[in-house]
Order: structure tokens, then C-alpha cells, then sequence
């Protein structure tokens, strides 16, 4: 069985973030605190964007849907590096650092 565990905790709203060991393995997640923003999802989700301005191929940005269960608890749905987050900012910001 799959164990999950606390990756963070989300101090705008004060709740818990999991990440399964099968989504940690396939995003080859390795950070515990993501968030430089806070953007509106496809649906439901969110999007915690973490900004690397300085890398040996440019500007990346790692991204992380994730999912509020209830205000207390989440669940990241997947992670990926990015280099492009245009489309997804004209959602709307929910929260910057």
C-alpha cells in the first residue's frame, strides 16, 4: 500500500499538502516548500509555482497542481518544469510571495 506524506503545509490557509510516494517517484519531487504563487487551476485545482529566475538553461518554473480536499488538507495531483507560465498567470493570482 502506498503511504502519503506531508510535503507542507499551506500557511495562507493553514492545512496540510500530501504527495503520494507513486506521485513523488514519477514528478521526482524533491522540495518542501513550492510556493512563489498561488494561481487558479484548469477546474478545481490550483497551481503553486516555485520561480527559478537563474538557471544553466534560463528562467524555469516548477509547477505543481494540487487539490484542496477541505480546508485543512491537499494533495498535489502532478508536478512539471516549465518555461512558459503566460496562459496559466491570465487565470488569475491568487496569492504571490
Amino acid at each position: 500500500m502506498l503511504k502519503n506524506k506531508i510535503i507542507g503545509i499551506d500557511k495562507r490557509r493553514g492545512f496540510a499538502v500530501y504527495l503520494s510516494e507513486e506521485r513523488e517517484k514519477r514528478c521526482n519531487y524533491g522540495y518542501s516548500n513550492i510556493r512563489s504563487l498561488i494561481l487558479e487551476g484548469v477546474s478545481d485545482e490550483l497551481r503553486a509555482v516555485k520561480i527559478f529566475p537563474k538557471t544553466h538553461l534560463g528562467p524555469k518554473y516548477l509547477m505543481a497542481a494540487y487539490k484542496e480536499l477541505s480546508y485543512e488538507e491537499g494533495f498535489i495531483i502532478t508536478a512539471y518544469k516549465t518555461t512558459k507560465i503566460d496562459k496559466i498567470v491570465k487565470r488569475g493570482v491568487i496569492w504571490k510571495k
